[in-house]
């Protein structure tokens, strides 16, 4: 039997089909457009103008893929019940012959629906990347296994008190990423080891970061329906989506949507007085260094500890945990003193490797500033102080009393210190 022959050609184009056909059409239309409705329920928070264009993108294709569905099943149900064998029936079904209509119209429909998606999609992506006006600039930096925001401040000069005189000194960092409603927010995007894959669902982003390249990403925050102002700033998570070693699972951060540049001033003028006026004391100077994000120590390793209005609440599990460090700190390296121990430990993590972990650490340096993974010395000082006050044993004011660290011997064996023989 030839389909494209006979009788059967003239049935097919008669208006009776035509209608049907017409019919048909119309409702796949109809379906898939209510599939298409969908969207808001499978997707989360609209955070970002970008979202919206995304979804909506994605909306066109679920319409799209969901009329075709309908379509494969309808014939699929259709051919079941139409063409079942039915009792007594044991011949075969009649031959059939291709159709060259019917081949030429599943080829080109197929084909500029994927050529209009092509092109829709490619408005959609040239429209994000797309430089906004006054776009606020933030920096960020990936390594194994954590997330550092940096953020620019005219306020903030070269020397700006905390020893770091490399470029990131105009700029305060952060182990979050802080945005407000309404304005364009362009991520200059870094990595210091090995390829990671930047992604916030709520905002439809999603950025590779790849080793010795800047790559870069736009977004507009915006306000979320349905969000009430006292919900602000809201707290989306902030996933690597890109397998990068045995602590890859626990790389992520937050993003904190403020509703207004009011709110988010409010915390930016927090984090650049600590930035302006560090605290005197070396061991709160050194909390307030291990706080900010800056050397991803909170990346790898557990500590949970609280002062003057600081919080650390680290549960990583890729390096050895902090909590308590300062009561066994003396006893790691025989005949080491516990500072010596601490201060080497940020320089030189090989020298000496605590036993069930491997040597994966970044391996700092104080020798240029405009070099990887650059860690001043006063900075290393001030963090080793915090350290050797972290006891389990002991309380931060018993330790004020008697300290565990020789805090003069630090100064000297950092003063003597060089970056020779590391491991």
């Amino acid at each position: 039997m030839d389909l494209g022959k006979g009788s059967n050609k003239s049935s097919a184009n008669s208006p009776a089909v035509i209608g049907l056909i017409a019919v048909i059409t119309v409702l796949l239309g109809v379906g898939g457009l209510v599939i298409a409705q969908l969207t808001p329920v499978l997707f989360p928070d609209q955070a970002s103008a970008e979202a919206n264009q995304i979804d909506q993108l994605f909306k066109v294709m679920l319409g799209i893929g969901g009329s075709i569905f309908l379509l494969v099943q309808g014939v699929l149900i259709y051919s079941i019940i139409r063409y079942r064998k039915r009792q007594g029936d044991n011949t075969d079904g009649p031959t059939v012959h291709g159709n060259v209509t019917l081949e030429v119209v599943w080829t080109a429909i197929p084909a500029v629906v994927v050529l209009g998606l092509v092109i829709y999609s490619y408005q959609v992506w040239v429209d994000i990347q797309e430089p906004k006006e006054d776009e606020l600039v933030v920096h960020v930096e990936a390594r194994r296994f954590g997330w550092t925001f940096l953020y620019e401040d005219e306020r903030l000069t070269a020397g700006n008190g905390n020893g770091n005189e490399n470029s990131n000194a105009t700029r305060f960092p952060a182990p979050d990423l802080h945005v407000y409603a309404g304005q364009p927010v362009r991520l200059v995007m870094e990595t210091e080891d090995v390829i990671h894959s930047f992604w916030v669902p709520e905002m439809r982003i999603k950025q590779d970061l790849l080793p010795g390249r800047t790559t870069e990403m736009r977004i507009t925050p915006q306000l979320v329906d349905g969000r009430a102002s006292d919900e602000y700033p809201l707290r989306y998570r902030v996933v690597c989506t890109e397998l990068c070693g045995s602590g890859h699972g626990a790389m992520f951060t937050y993003v904190y949507l403020h509703e207004d540049e009011e709110s988010y001033m409010q915390w930016v003028d927090s984090s650049v007085e600590s930035v302006l006026n560090p605290p005197e004391d070396p061991v709160l100077n050194g909390m307030r260094i291990m706080a900010s994000g800056v050397y991803g120590c909170q990346s790898c390793h557990a500590l949970q500890d609280s002062r003057e209005g600081m919080t650390l609440s680290w549960d990583a599990v890729t390096g050895p945990s902090l909590q308590g460090i300062a009561d066994r700190a003396s006893t790691r390296v025989s005949g080491q003193p516990a500072e010596e121990y601490l201060y080497e430990s940020i320089y030189d993590p090989g020298a000496y490797i605590v036993p069930g972990y491997g040597n994966i650490m970044n391996q700092y340096q104080f020798v240029n500033p405009d070099a990887a993974h650059y860690l001043p010395k006063p900075d290393a000082e001030a963090i080793t102080a915090y350290l050797c006050t972290v006891s389990d044993e002991f309380t931060p004011e018993e330790l004020a009393e008697n300290p565990l660290c020789d805090f003069d011997n630090l100064l000297s064996y950092s003063e003597m210190y060089t970056m020779d023989g590391m491991n």
